[in-house]
């Protein structure tokens, strides 16, 4: 993914993720690939090897919650369906799976969906599915959905067949243009295909989108697609990477004082993580992925990880074993799944929230 980003004040961007349950169909002009690793092979690979990936199917998501798209675009209907989804309390009960709306579609203003979709053309209530890879401060997304070539004809062209919401050159950001298409005032460069959008920052991966898809994908980085193929194997319709951070105990928060109290931890390090939600029979289930640098390190890792999520605490020191209960660890090559499911309402975002923050299990030692 290019990234070229220059933004007018010194801003920094919150970026928070998760997914949920289910198989997907997002492989270009074909019904026979689905899943998560049909997903990444829409995605263009980031430039530094470190991101976050996001593939959900909306549809599935919103059908195992029991809740209906709605059909208008008050923020009303907007909150009673994106909430649940993005793991909000709703009738005194959590939804079985995390479904977040695309980062594209700027959900921590969901309630300007229709001043989004008077400027876009469309909005997260059209999208069925979703594969997006955030490398801040660039991020790409492909959306499938009920779009075709008159969805953004209202748009001006910047290239041959992309459109954009707004002038400038790809992540040259004017705040004074900000708009909740535009959240940074940083252009949005858009393009159909196939029943499809892309949404980017970056011109250039539109273009390649808009081709076929670019030469290289995330399906090609061996750490995303074995996550990937774990996710698939366990019927996900949702599902959350995190791919080349540091995920030693308190690097990330910067407290190693709180990661004291957590663990017992794995000692062999892992470098790509995943989560990912289904719900069979209505009941939240939870997978757990990891990416290890071989098998060997895989295998050598299922006790302690068994271990962390039965007898292990967090950063704060609670029991994972409270919110968590342990189906299944298992090793296969250089990945680590663990199926888990809910000892208490609310487990399936508060997994996607220790993910985001870095907190036990997504830690070793």
């Amino acid at each position: 993914m290019t990234k070229r980003v220059t933004i007018a004040v010194g801003l920094t961007l919150a970026v928070l993720g998760t997914t949920g349950c289910g198989l997907l169909d997002l492989a270009s002009g074909s019904g026979e690939d689905t899943g998560i690793t049909a997903g990444l092979a829409e995605l263009p690979q980031p430039d530094d090897g470190e991101y976050t990936v996001r593939v959900v199917d909306l549809d599935a998501a919103t059908e195992a919650a029991g809740l209906e798209r709605p059909t208008d675009l008050s923020p009303e209907a907007i909150t009673a369906w994106v909430g649940p989804l993005s793991g909000m309390k709703r009738d005194d009960s959590f939804a079985p799976v995390i479904a977040p709306m695309p980062e594209v579609t700027n959900p921590r203003m969901a309630y300007q969906m229709q001043e989004f979709h008077d400027i876009a053309g469309w909005s997260a209530v059209d999208v069925t599915s979703y594969a997006e890879v955030v490398d801040l401060p660039g991020t790409f997304a492909s959306l499938a959905g009920d779009f075709d070539d008159s969805t953004l004809e209202h748009l001006p062209e910047v290239a041959d067949g992309v459109r954009t919401v707004g002038d400038g050159e790809d992540g040259r950001g004017d705040i004074s243009r900000r708009t909740v298409v535009q959240p940074m005032g940083a252009p949005v460069r858009m393009a159909h295909r196939d029943g499809r959008l892309a949404v980017s920052s970056s011109t250039s991966d539109t273009e390649e989108w808009l081709e076929g898809g670019p030469e290289s994908t995330l399906a090609d980085d061996p750490r995303a697609s074995a996550l990937a193929e774990a996710l698939d194997a366990q019927d996900v319709i949702s599902a959350h990477l995190v791919v080349g951070s540091d995920f030693r105990a308190g690097a990330f928060a910067g407290t190693p004082g709180a990661a004291q109290q957590a663990g017992p931890l794995p000692e062999k390090p892992f470098d790509a993580v995943g989560v990912g939600w289904a719900a069979p029979d209505g009941e939240p289930r939870m997978v757990a992925v990891y990416h290890f640098a071989d098998a060997e390190s895989a295998e050598a890792s299922v006790g302690p990880l068994e271990e962390l999520f039965t007898d292990g605490r967090d950063m704060r020191g609670r029991e994972l074993a409270e919110t968590y209960g342990l189906d299944e660890v298992t090793s296969d090559g250089s990945v680590v799944t663990v199926t888990l499911g809910a000892s208490r309402p609310g487990a399936a975002g508060e997994l996607s929230s220790r993910l985001v923050r870095r907190d036990v299990p997504f830690q070793h030692s």
